[in-house]
């Protein structure tokens, strides 16, 4: 299982974006998250199933290209599939400013069937077959370009309603808390401390949260906790009390009630059923 949450955009080495290949079919999930740029995602085989985006809940099919735009909550809970294969192209915004795109330009969400794009991204699936030369990674630039080229060519309009300096300083006001609920969730958290992070009041702060991120903060620290339960059923003998304790829980009894709710199977039940 893996877990990734607020997420900076890091560069490949030798590559001006990150290029992320998902091939090995393990569950994956993905709490509500943001970027301040452009990320790609697309299937080359099988689905990603259970995305999520601003909202809107679908699974993106084989050969479907799925933009995220610049502040755009987004979630992913992959069951395992070992058929799976996808990539994701993460933007950072150096890339947009060289080519001359603006941070309020909006790309459709959803762009199942357009044969070019596809060509592209499965060419591009290719030259990660091969190994790393400067060919290789020239060709991997070139054709990023030409995706992008594409995606605001014909999939783009100006969305200024939306980010705004207001609206992206309200996102930005929740990403050092989002990274330290990462960091933290093995304490006592509450919504004033999580507000303090912020520099918030302790209201207006549960108020944004629930916007942007369509969930309180501590139901927020929940799914986080769980997170970290989960991988530990799986991957250690640990009992339940030793479990309970290291992910934030205040007892076993709290730890089964959340997981239940969750999972529908209790922990004992879902490590049974999962190892």
């Amino acid at each position: 299982m893996t877990d990734i949450f607020y997420e900076t955009i890091t560069p490949n080495r030798h590559l001006p974006f990150r290029l992320l290949i998902h091939d090995n079919g393990v569950a994956h999930r993905v709490l509500s998250h943001w970027h301040h740029s452009f990320k790609i995602a697309y299937v080359i085989t099988g689905e990603n199933t259970n995305f999520t985006v601003n909202g809107q809940h679908f699974d993106q099919s084989k050969g479907e290209v799925v933009v995220i735009n610049p502040y755009e909550v987004h979630s992913l809970d992959l069951p395992t599939d070992h058929k799976r294969v996808a990539l994701t192209v993460m933007l950072p915004n150096d890339i947009l400013t060289a080519s001359n795109i603006a941070i309020e330009t909006h790309i459709q969400n959803r762009i199942p069937n357009d044969t070019q794009l596809q060509g592209y991204f499965n060419t591009l699936y290719q030259t990660t077959r091969h190994p790393a030369t400067t060919g290789t990674q020239a060709e991997q630039i070139g054709l990023v370009y030409l995706i992008l080229s594409d995606l605001v060519t014909h999939y783009s309009q100006a969305d200024a309603t939306k980010r705004t300096p207001h609206y992206s300083a309200q996102m930005d006001h929740l990403s050092p808390v989002i990274t330290w609920i990462d960091r933290h969730y093995q304490e006592k958290i509450t919504v004033e401390k999580l507000a303090g992070i912020a520099n918030l009041s302790a209201s207006y702060f549960a108020h944004l949260f629930q916007k942007y991120l369509n969930q309180s903060p501590l139901v927020y620290v929940t799914s986080r906790r769980l997170l970290a339960a989960e991988k530990q059923l799986l991957t250690t003998s640990d009992s339940l009390e030793a479990i309970a304790f290291t992910t934030g829980f205040p007892n076993v009894k709290a730890l089964n009630v959340a997981f239940k709710h969750h999972f529908s199977q209790s922990p004992n039940q879902y490590r049974l059923t999962h190892q």
